[in-house]
């Protein structure tokens, strides 16, 4: 062990993977080098087991709905209606399986991709066989840059995780889970706004919780989270200057962004770590995504963001509408009680 103390380790681990992962993104053209912000930082802030088999575990069902996407979308590519139903079934029965907060993080990530994969696939000028190529290198970079790096700056033995009481998954979950994520894909597959995909993940967060109250607290943190993520992406690409082609310059920049994000999670407990997780992921996905080496992106990060406001916005009044539906319904239920 380099390092006693955990707090140091687990910065040092979280920093040097992601920046690392995102640095052989930029500069090994990959044709999607987003992947490599995605699975490492989802992976070293919500991940728990850094061995093969937990790094394994927790990749092998985001490639396998990638692939079966794929599968889908090349088969029945004229058929978007049908690409579209075979997905809402996919979402349906991965909601239903869902019936605890681990299941439901285990959620996240291939519902995304099933997503990304169907949407990219539809637009017709993407070699999406090289697609799903790129996903599995990205994810064995990416396990093998996190797991030297956990030999390097080891974590705690991690206790046995929480049992938790399986939640009845009901009508109702699945249905607002299925309307909301399946009506964002077909919006997506029939508007040709590709920058609007990674909208979803809060989409996806937001309508797979149990409760009304965990669903305007997900909305909430993410407009914080999200749109806070943009802004600081925002300063970043500015305090660049268009000297992000220089590669020690911006692996500085970005190992030190990085740095200071990941030490306020580390130091964080409960809400406000998971908000700090949040914001690295938000911060170096525009990042990633929009600063080539000779472009800024700032125009496609102002975008992101209007469209995340924009999104979010939407399932903040979806929140309220079903709200006043249900208090009215509950009070023709007492007059009706009463008489």
């Amino acid at each position: 062990m380099l390092i006693k103390n955990s707090d140091v380790n687990e910065t040092l681990r979280v920093t040097l993977t992601i920046t690392l992962c995102m640095l052989m993104g930029k500069f090994f053209d990959l044709g999607s080098p987003v992947y490599l912000a995605l699975y490492p930082t989802i992976l070293m802030t919500k991940g728990k087991n850094f061995s093969w088999q937990g790094i394994g575990k927790m990749f092998f069902p985001t490639l396998l709905a990638a692939a079966c996407a794929l599968l889908v979308s090349e088969i029945f590519y004229d058929h978007p209606f049908i690409i579209w139903t075979i997905s809402l079934v996919f979402f349906d029965t991965m909601r239903r399986r869902a019936d605890t907060p681990i299941k439901l993080g285990g959620m996240l990530m291939p519902t995304f991709n099933w997503i990304l994969i169907v949407v990219f696939s539809q637009q017709g000028r993407f070699d999406m066989p090289m697609r799903i190529h790129e996903i599995l290198i990205s994810m064995m970079i990416t396990a093998i840059v996190a797991k030297t790096m956990e030999t390097l700056f080891p974590s705690d033995k991690m206790a046995k995780p929480p049992a938790f009481k399986a939640q009845i998954v009901t009508y109702q979950h699945r249905f607002v889970s299925g309307g909301l994520i399946g009506g964002g894909l077909a919006f997506l597959m029939i508007v040709d706004l590709l920058s609007a995909t990674f909208c979803m993940v809060p989409v996806i967060a937001a309508s797979i919780q149990f409760t009304r109250d965990k669903f305007k607290s997900v909305v909430l943190l993410r407009f914080i989270s999200q749109i806070g993520g943009c802004a600081i992406a925002v300063i970043f690409t500015i305090i660049m200057g268009g000297h992000q082609s220089i590669i020690i310059f911006y692996a500085l920049g970005l190992g030190t962004l990085v740095f200071i994000i990941t030490k306020w999670m580390v130091t964080s407990k409960g809400p406000s770590r998971d908000l700090h997780a949040d914001v690295l992921l938000a911060t170096m996905l525009p990042i990633q995504l929009y600063i080539g080496n000779t472009a800024l992106g700032l125009e496609n990060t102002y975008l992101r963001a209007w469209e995340l406001t924009v999104t979010l916005s939407i399932l903040f009044i979806f929140h309220h509408l079903t709200r006043s539906r249900d208090n009215h319904d509950q009070r023709n239920h007492k007059h009706s009680r009463i008489g």
